[in-house]
C-alpha cells in the first residue's frame, strides 16, 4: 500500500553547506596565509639554502622544459587566461542571476571566487619565484662591501671607461655612424650563456634554461616606462622589441638574472654587468660596457653638469656619441603612459617585497660594481 504523503527534496543549491566545506572552499586563502608567514618569518639564510638553492632550482629545472618550449611568449598566454577567466566568471554570474535570482548571493559567490583566484595567483608567485626576495644579499654571499665612489673617483671612472668604450667600438667598425641591428644577434642566444657563466663562477646555481622573449608590438612595455619584465607566472624574461639593439643585451641579461632567482633590481643589473665581463665578443662587450657607463655618466652629470657637457663635447668618441643619440632618438618613439602611476605602483610593490628603498634600488648597481671592483683589487 502506497502512502499519499509525498517527500519533497530541496534543491542542493538551497542547502546550507557544512562548516568544513566552507573552509575547504577558501583553501587558496589559507595557503597564502601560510606562505606569507613563512616569507616574513624565515631568516635570509634559510630562504637561501632551502628555497633559492633548493625548491626554486627544482621548479626551474622542471618548468623550463614544459610550456616555455612553445614558440609564443607565455606572457601573452597568461593574459589570455586572465581574459578567459573574466569572461567565464561574467557568464556564470549572469546565468546564476537569471536562473536563481538573489543578486546579493551571486555577488557573494563572485567575491569568494575573486578572493580565491587572487590568493592562488599570489601563492603561485611566491612558490614559483617570490621567496627569492628574501634570500641573502649577493654582496654578502660573495664577500664584498658596497662602495659609493666620491666625486673624483666617479669622474676618473667616467673618463677612463669612455676611452675603453672607444677602443671596443673600434673593434666593431671604424665607421662612426650609429650601430644598427645588423651587428646584433638574438638577445637570448647572446646573453643567456654569459649570465650562466657569471653565476657559476661566483658559486651560484644556474638551473634550467629560462627563456628571454621579445614582446610585440614595439613599445608594449616602453610606453609604461619599462624596458623589460620578468613574469613569474610564466617563468620567462621579457624585453620590449622596440628597444635599441644596444640596450637589448644588458636589459635581457637583467631579466634573465631575475629568471635565475634574484628579485632585487640593483642586484640583477649587477649580474648583467658581471655577464658582460664574461664575453670577448666586441659587440656584446661594448653593449654591456656602454650600459654601465651611461649610469655612472648620469651620476657625474648630476653633480657637475657644465663640466660634464664640456668634457663630453671635447673628448667623447664620435661613434659613441652617435650611438647614444640613436638610443635617445629611439626612446622618443615611445612616449610614457602615466609614468607617475607606474612609478608609484612599482615603488609600492618593491617595498612590499622588503626592498625598503623602492625604485631607488635601481641605483644600487653602482655601489655594487665599484665595491666588487675594490674587492677584486684589494680583497677588501
Amino acid at each position: 500500500m502506497f502512502s499519499s504523503k509525498r517527500i519533497v527534496q530541496l534543491p542542493a543549491s538551497d542547502a546550507t553547506p557544512p562548516q568544513s566545506s566552507r573552509f575547504l572552499r577558501l583553501w587558496p586563502v589559507g595557503l597564502l596565509a601560510i606562505l606569507l608567514l613563512l616569507r616574513w618569518l624565515l631568516p635570509a639564510a634559510a630562504i637561501e639554502k632551502v628555497y633559492s638553492r633548493g625548491v626554486f632550482v627544482g621548479v626551474r629545472n622542471v618548468w623550463d622544459y614544459t610550456l616555455p618550449q612553445l614558440p609564443v611568449p607565455l606572457f601573452y598566454v597568461f593574459w589570455l587566461g586572465v581574459l578567459v577567466w573574466i569572461v567565464r566568471t561574467g557568464v556564470l554570474f549572469w546565468r546564476a542571476r537569471r536562473m536563481q535570482g538573489g543578486v546579493k548571493k551571486q555577488w557573494k559567490q563572485f567575491g569568494l571566487r575573486l578572493l580565491n583566484s587572487v590568493a592562488l595567483l599570489v601563492s603561485v608567485f611566491l612558490l614559483a619565484w617570490g621567496f627569492n626576495y628574501g634570500r641573502v644579499e649577493v654582496n654578502d654571499k660573495i664577500g664584498f662591501e658596497m662602495y659609493q665612489p666620491i666625486l673624483d673617483e666617479l669622474r676618473q671612472r667616467v673618463y677612463t671607461e669612455a676611452a675603453g668604450l672607444a677602443d671596443w667600438r673600434q673593434r666593431i667598425t671604424s665607421d662612426t655612424t650609429a650601430l644598427g641591428p645588423e651587428h646584433f644577434i638574438e638577445p637570448e642566444d647572446a646573453v643567456r650563456h654569459l649570465v650562466r657563466r657569471a653565476l657559476t663562477y661566483h658559486g651560484y646555481p644556474d638551473p634550467g634554461r629560462p627563456r628571454l622573449r621579445q614582446l610585440r608590438p614595439r613599445g608594449i612595455l616602453l610606453k609604461w616606462s619599462t624596458a623589460g619584465v620578468y613574469w613569474p607566472w610564466a617563468g620567462e624574461g621579457n624585453i620590449d622589441a622596440g628597444l635599441h639593439p644596444l640596450q637589448k643585451y644588458p636589459v635581457g641579461a637583467h631579466e634573465l638574472a631575475h629568471a635565475y632567482g634574484f628579485g632585487d633590481e640593483g642586484t640583477c643589473t649587477f649580474w648583467a654587468w658581471l655577464a658582460g665581463q664574461e664575453t670577448k665578443d666586441p659587440v656584446a662587450a661594448y653593449a654591456f660596457k656602454l650600459d654601465y657607463w651611461r649610469r655612472i655618466a648620469g651620476k657625474l652629470r648630476q653633480q657637475e653638469p657644465q663640466a660634464y657637457w664640456e668634457w663630453r663635447a671635447a673628448n667623447l668618441d664620435a661613434g659613441v656619441r652617435n650611438d647614444l643619440q640613436a638610443i635617445y632618438d629611439n626612446s622618443e618613439l615611445y612616449k610614457d603612459i602615466a609614468p607617475v602611476i607606474r612609478d608609484a605602483a612599482y615603488d609600492t610593490y618593491l617595498k612590499a617585497q622588503g626592498i625598503h628603498e623602492g625604485l631607488l634600488n635601481y641605483g644600487k648597481v653602482i655601489q655594487m660594481v665599484e665595491g666588487y671592483r675594490k674587492w677584486e683589487r684589494t680583497g677588501l
